[in-house]
């Protein structure tokens, strides 16, 4: 079991790794190669398009989860009739999209008309949203199955070679000039590859009768799902979605620029996360509290320790990137520091939160939970609608920064009187060796701070920061979690000598 969670942590790191690189290319290309505008177009319809994925309700966190139980007893009648009511729910999700691209035609046509013609931006959307239908009406039981089988690293292959092809594509296209619409109709194309190739998986590996009226209420809880994933989902997108209703194309495209680098975190701490949900999963299924508590224990410090670093980076070398990232574009203002710094600390709490969250999902607590994440939502939204008139766009990332920080607390709160119940102190004891560790950092490395005039500077410049994190990290965590980091450690030297 624990080979499958290796082996899917793995490669989802190396497909993370060419999401980063390849997420940092094409954005700058296309941005350099339309401008601001245009990019700041991209994004936003990117955006309103992914509150399609709102109508989910949090069924695909509920259908996972449904689905460990009778996987791990091989009931093979029981995931049928999950999977059957998956697959329903989704279609109609499907049909709905439909409808919510022509409004969204509608919106930019009618509302954003100063900006682009109504052809411009219609033939841009309906380019944009092919691959998320064919997402919804194909791919996303088959993909919720692997997962909860902890064979993650199917999906994640298909991703990493559709995810390569797409991009020389779109260099391709860039190279010669065409059109965003050409760009991204050949993007959308290209991605409905993975789920044609997953249901073909599924229907050779899988034994499943797909009935047509399976039983009601064979997915529990999947109304108490709806709040954990509008949470999730605001949390990440709302920022951009208030910035289009209430600010420019060029705020949003400025927005865009910033979060890129940190949303590339942000996924890759998800993969990490989704390869220990079945995990954690499969434990609570066999109800072995024991391994369960020690492996979440090594998991929650692991992320603790790779959080501090990463973030401890991003607060010194965001700026920097962002400058060097847009040589050569003066049609907006990338440089602002103090929104950096604020948007850099959400998504750092945001990252923080992960084994919280992972663990209540894996065991199904979504009802127990939802007030928590309706709260987030609320605190979220209204404090980004209010803050961005007064500050503009660092309200936004203060708005986020609460929101995520409050969820955060009330998830270590909840695992004090369920799952786990561990002591509070067990937290407050990690968030002090977090803060100690990066005023460390950040005090050692205004030593070694010197002016990036171009790429080569900034990586000199983010190796040297990077090793400051990674030593004075390594010396503070290794002194509160010696028992942890010796583990570690001597994993690694068995895995490179296993490699010998």
């Amino acid at each position: 079991m624990k080979r499958k969670l290796y082996l899917n942590t793995a490669l989802s790191l190396v497909y993370q790794v060419f999401t980063v690189i390849i997420g940092l290319i094409i954005p700058r290309l296309i941005l350099s190669s339309y401008g601001s505008g245009v990019n700041g177009f991209v994004q936003s319809i990117t955006q309103m398009l992914s509150i399609i994925s709102l109508l989910d309700l949090g069924v695909g966190a509920v259908v996972q989860a449904s689905l460990y139980r009778p996987l791990a007893e091989k009931n093979e009648a029981e995931v049928s009739n999950i999977y059957s009511s998956a697959k329903n729910y989704f279609a109609v999700i499907a049909k709905i999209l439909l409808i919510y691209i022509l409004c969204l035609i509608f919106y930019y046509c009618i509302f954003k008309s100063e900006d682009f013609s109504w052809l411009y931006s219609a033939t841009l959307i309906v380019a944009i949203s092919i691959s998320l239908f064919a997402q919804y009406y194909f791919g996303i039981c088959n993909t919720l199955l692997l997962y909860a089988d902890q064979k993650i690293y199917i999906p994640t292959l298909v991703n990493l070679g559709t995810l390569i092809l797409n991009a020389v594509i779109t260099v391709v296209l860039l190279s010669m000039h065409s059109s965003i619409q050409a760009v991204k109709l050949a993007a959308s194309l290209i991605y409905i590859i993975r789920p044609l190739y997953l249901n073909y998986y599924v229907k050779r590996h899988y034994r499943i009768n797909v009935i047509k009226n399976p039983p009601k209420n064979t997915i529990k809880q999947k109304w108490s799902g709806l709040a954990q994933h509008v949470s999730n989902h605001l949390t990440m997108s709302a920022d951009s979605i208030i910035l289009t209703l209430f600010s420019s194309f060029k705020t949003v495209s400025v927005y865009n620029v910033y979060v890129m680098p940190l949303n590339a975190i942000r996924t890759l701490m998800e993969t990490t996360s989704s390869g220990y949900k079945s995990f954690f999963g499969n434990l609570i299924a066999k109800n072995d509290n024991k391994k369960l508590s020690y492996e979440f224990n090594c998991y929650e410090i692991i992320i603790h320790f790779i959080v501090t670093i990463i973030f401890s980076c991003v607060c010194i070398l965001l700026v920097p990137f962002v400058l060097i990232y847009t040589q050569g574009i003066y049609d907006a203002n990338y440089g602002n520091y103090t929104f950096s710094y604020l948007i850099t600390l959400a998504y750092a709490v945001y990252s923080l939160r992960l084994p919280y969250t992972t663990i209540i999902i894996a065991a199904g607590r979504f009802r127990e939970t939802q007030y928590y994440c309706v709260v987030e939502c609320i605190l979220n939204i209204a404090l980004s609608m209010l803050l961005v008139k007064f500050i503009g766009i660092s309200g936004v990332a203060i708005g986020t920064c609460i929101s995520v920080g409050y969820r955060t607390l009330m998830s270590v709160y909840y695992l004090k009187n369920d799952i786990l119940y561990r002591r509070l102190r067990t937290f407050i004891k990690l968030i002090i060796v977090d803060v100690l560790s990066v005023v460390f950092i950040l005090y050692i490395s205004h030593f070694f701070s010197f002016h990036v005039q171009s790429f080569m500077d900034w990586v000199v410049y983010a190796f040297i920061i990077s090793s400051i994190s990674i030593c004075v990290s390594s010396l503070i965590f290794g002194l509160f979690y010696r028992q942890v980091f010796m583990k570690l450690i001597n994993k690694v030297i068995s895995l490179v000598k296993k490699g010998e």
